[in-house]
């Protein structure tokens, strides 16, 4: 049997790939994910099919979905984006979002730049959450930045870190233009549904 046609081959090579990635020796990740070293350096010569107790364990101490180890693909290690090209959505709620990179395998961040729209008058400010974290830096005009209870007017420069379960929302101040980067730090994705920009 060739470790490469096989599932326990196949398994084992993305193991041995991605601990190396992750700079772990085989030791380091055998105690981490509670294993003897020895099954460890069997699992990743495909000598043996692991568990799916012994799969969670590992995908938990690489910190990867336990799915991303089944992938039969070589790994995207990087992803190029080019003006023009990238998925803008609206979230109907005062914003629109233009993804700044995707397709990126087993992301940890989800960039995007945010156009922020003035609040309208007459309408209550609608505050999100969802799972993870999110910074933000001004890149163009003034908002205001509501977190929980507290609000702050932020400018070109100026920029936030929050913990995405904390309900927040940015809206435009002025007629002048206001853009920011958001990066969402997963896991988790955005709490809402949007529609796509035609």
């Amino acid at each position: 049997m060739k470790a490469k046609d096989s599932l326990a081959g196949r398994i084992g090579n993305r193991v041995r790939e991605i601990r190396k990635q992750a700079g772990l020796t085989l030791k380091q990740l055998s105690d981490a994910a509670e294993l003897t070293p020895g099954t460890l350096s069997k699992i990743e010569n495909g000598l043996t099919k692991p568990s799916i107790t012994t799969l969670e364990m590992l995908a938990n101490s690489l910190k990867v979905d336990i799915g991303y180890i089944f992938k039969n693909e070589k790994e995207r290690g990087h992803v190029i984006s080019r003006q023009g090209t990238r998925r803008i959505i609206d979230s109907q709620k005062g914003y629109a979002v233009e993804f700044v990179i995707e397709g990126m395998d087993n992301p940890f961040m989800e960039p995007a730049i945010v156009t922020l729209r003035e609040k309208e008058q007459d309408k209550e400010i609608e505050l999100a959450t969802h799972e993870g974290q999110e910074f933000m830096y001004v890149l163009e005009g003034r908002i205001e930045l509501f977190l929980g209870e507290k609000r702050y007017i932020l400018k070109k420069g100026d920029a936030g870190y929050w913990n995405g379960s904390i309900p927040h929302m940015g809206v435009r101040l002025g007629k002048k233009p206001a853009k920011t980067l958001n990066v969402h730090l997963i896991p988790g994705m955005r709490v809402g549904t949007f529609e796509t920009i035609d």
